[in-house]
């Protein structure tokens, strides 16, 4: 929308950008969009999260709990929270799913997911925030109801009943609790493939001996205070492609 182009050219003036060249880099099940942007010799992000539908603080607050605790989430050059705009360090373009692509030359497959598992491991080692929200019993309900929204009437081609949805949610809240008795940490939430790149240059220093640092981390906004085995399980039961058992 022409008002909205504005409020971005006026954002990437401020922030010292306002001559670099802008091209369209994804889009995500949401209201926000992202470009990559030129100039000299650098590059960077544009996340463009227009609110009432987004809002930047959560990934504001979460971004700079990992850089300090010296992981690799994307760097913040500016933000305009009002407007819903931030200005991120450009990570590059390998993210697993793009290197694990059958069509593009074999990586090692191993190593990727060795590295963001023992980055889930340095995670739980460590408090989460203190102010982050926990894991609710609402937000589990919503997430296990877009099976029987979305996959039950694709399969049976009708909308599920009324009953069959009472009983849907009587079923998960039987064994919701079993989530509780296992020790909780930061959990990021949509670990997969898709929002983790891969930073080769990065592992192997000093205070990084387990090359944790060359799994960069994209989408974290959603995070809260839940069970360990969640983003692990995530990764691993990805529902966008199939992890060898190996």
């Amino acid at each position: 929308m022409p008002e909205r182009k504005r409020q971005i050219d006026a954002f990437l003036e401020r922030a010292g950008w306002g001559r670099a060249e802008r091209r369209l880099l994804a889009g995500d099940a949401s209201f926000r969009r992202y470009e990559r942007l030129f100039m000299d010799d650098r590059t960077a992000v544009l996340m463009d999260a227009p609110p009432p539908q987004e809002d930047v603080r959560p990934f504001i607050a979460i971004a700079r709990h990992l850089l300090a605790e010296g992981y690799s989430a994307p760097d913040i050059y500016a933000n305009d929270v009002a407007a819903g705009f931030l200005l991120l360090e450009d990570l590059g373009d390998d993210c697993y799913t793009r290197l694990l692509d059958p069509a593009k030359p074999p990586v090692a497959e191993q190593a990727l997911y060795e590295a963001a598992v023992d980055l889930l491991i340095a995670l739980h080692r460590r408090a989460a925030p203190a102010e982050l929200a926990p894991f609710a019993a609402a937000t589990w309900l919503a997430e296990a109801e877009l099976f029987i929204d979305w996959y039950v009437p694709r399969r049976r081609g009708a909308a599920p009943s009324t009953a069959l949805r009472q009983s849907y949610a009587r079923a998960w809240r039987d064994v919701l609790p079993l989530a509780h008795q296992v020790p909780n940490a930061l959990v990021l939430r949509d670990y997969h493939a898709d929002n983790l790149m891969w930073l080769p240059a990065r592992g192997g220093a000093r205070d990084d001996p387990n090359g944790v640092n060359r799994a960069g981390l994209l989408d974290f906004q959603d995070a809260v205070r839940g069970p360990v085995p969640y983003d692990l399980v995530s990764l691993l039961e990805d529902a966008r492609r199939d992890v060898p058992p190996a």
